[in-house]
């Protein structure tokens, strides 16, 4: 009998084991904020990504205004800097042909950048706040140089 149990039970695991991933990936999905583990470990953005991110920022800026919705920086159980939004969020942002971590790693960045010029080294070491990246210099060049078009789309102006 023991031998009628096994093949049983390697049949129940071998079932149970993908139906346990579906439930993985359904829950990462309808908890994108959860997907922020390590957010800012991506590549630095360039001019492209940039620009792009400037001229889409006003019209996410708007829906988030009419849908009620408030993304916003975090702090990671692990201490590092990440980025909670919603599902809606998700779904608005690959409507408009992004990724979303991706554009919420750009905000978070660019954000930091604009921060980092305006303050300088006041934001350094223990002073730069839990939830702030850390930038490149070579992100902070490309903020200082898109800064009138960030500022216009970021102020709705």
């Amino acid at each position: 009998m023991p031998s009628l149990r096994f093949p049983s039970c390697r049949s129940a695991f071998g079932l149970a084991a993908p139906l346990a991933c579906i439930c993985l990936g359904l829950l990462l999905l309808t908890a994108p904020q959860a997907r922020a583990a390590g957010f800012y470990d991506q590549p630095p953005f360039d001019n492209a990504e940039l620009t792009r991110f400037i001229d889409d920022f006003p019209r996410f800026r708007d829906w988030v205004k009419r849908a009620g919705e408030a993304p916003h920086p975090s702090v990671g159980a692990d201490g590092l800097p990440g980025f909670e939004y919603s599902a809606a969020a998700v779904a608005e942002l690959e409507r408009m042909g992004w990724m979303p971590e991706r554009f919420f790693c750009i905000m978070g960045r660019s954000a930091a950048a604009l921060a980092d010029i305006e303050e300088g080294d006041a934001l350094a070491g223990a002073n730069r706040p839990a939830d702030m990246p850390q930038v490149t210099p070579a992100e902070t060049e490309l903020v200082r140089r898109q800064l009138a078009s960030l500022l216009r789309a970021v102020m709705g102006e």
